[in-house]
C-alpha cells in the first residue's frame, strides 16, 4: 500500500511540475533574472570584418555549451534561432528563449536529432539564424556534433565561430561543460569569428578541425579578458568555481 501510496504522489508531483503554468512561471521568473543580471555586465562585441560584409541572419554560429550564458540575451535582435532539449529543463529554456524573442526549436543530437535539424533548416529559411552549440547537449567537452555541418551545407551558409569570455567568472561546480558564469559587474566578450565558407561544399569542414578553430578562438577571447584559456585537461578545482 505505501509503495502503491508513493508513486501515486511521483505521479502527483511529476503532473504539477511538468505543467504549462508552472514551467511558464519558472521561465518568467529565470527571464526576469536573467535580464536584470545581463544589464550588470559591460559587454563588448567583436564582429569580424568579413562577417560584417554577410547578412547576418545568413550563417550557422557555434559556440561551446559551457560558453552560452551571454548569447540568449544578446542574439535577440538577429533572429536567432536556438536548439533546447527535450527534458524538463528544456521546457522551461524554451520558454526563456521564447521570451528573449529568439526561436527555438526542441530536440538534441540524441532524442529527435532529424525532426529538430529539419525544424531548425525551416527556421532558417524563413529568416532565422542557427545557433549551435557545438558540443552539446551532454558532450563530450569541445567536441562538435555534426549537425551544424549538414545544415551549414545544406544551406550554403558558412560557420561562425562564436566566443564568449569575461574578466571575473566563476566556472559552475559539477557541469561537465565547465558552465562559465560571468560575475555581477564584469567586463565580457562576445567575438564572432570569421566566416567558413569550406562548411557549404562537398567536402564539408571537418569536426575536428572546427574543434580546433573553436579552441584557439574561445582561447583568444579568455586572453582578451585576462584569463587564463581552458583545455581539455584542465580541472575544475583550478578555477573559481559555485
Amino acid at each position: 500500500m505505501w509503495i502503491t501510496i508513493r508513486s501515486a504522489l511521483k505521479r502527483w508531483r511529476r503532473k504539477i511540475t511538468y505543467s504549462s503554468t508552472v514551467t511558464g512561471l519558472l521561465a518568467f521568473v529565470a527571464t526576469g533574472i536573467i535580464s536584470i543580471y545581463n544589464k550588470t555586465l559591460r559587454i563588448q562585441f567583436f564582429i569580424h570584418p568579413e562577417l560584417l560584409k554577410l547578412d547576418r541572419t545568413k550563417v550557422c554560429y557555434g559556440f561551446w555549451h559551457g560558453r552560452q550564458f551571454l548569447l540568449v540575451p544578446n542574439f535577440s535582435a538577429w533572429h536567432a534561432c536556438f536548439m533546447t532539449d527535450l527534458s524538463w529543463a528544456g521546457e522551461i529554456q524554451t520558454k526563456i528563449v521564447k521570451r528573449f524573442g529568439c526561436t527555438p526549436v526542441r530536440g538534441s543530437s540524441k532524442r529527435k536529432g532529424v525532426q529538430a535539424l529539419l525544424s531548425m533548416k525551416n527556421a532558417m529559411q524563413q529568416g532565422s539564424c542557427g545557433v549551435f552549440a557545438l558540443d552539446g547537449p551532454r558532450g563530450p567537452i569541445f567536441k562538435s556534433k555534426p549537425g551544424i555541418f549538414f545544415l551549414a551545407q545544406k544551406m550554403g551558409y558558412p560557420i561562425v565561430p562564436v566566443a564568449t569570455s569575461a574578466d571575473r567568472a566563476w566556472i559552475v561546480k559539477n557541469t561537465w561543460c565547465r558552465y562559465l558564469l560571468p560575475k555581477p559587474f564584469a567586463r565580457c566578450y562576445i567575438a564572432l569569428g570569421k566566416p567558413l565558407w569550406e562548411a557549404t561544399t562537398a567536402e564539408t569542414l571537418a569536426p575536428a578541425e572546427m574543434d580546433r578553430i573553436m579552441v584557439e578562438w574561445t582561447a583568444e577571447a579568455d586572453r582578451k579578458m585576462g584569463r587564463t584559456p581552458e583545455t581539455v585537461a584542465d580541472e575544475d578545482a583550478n578555477q573559481d568555481t559555485v
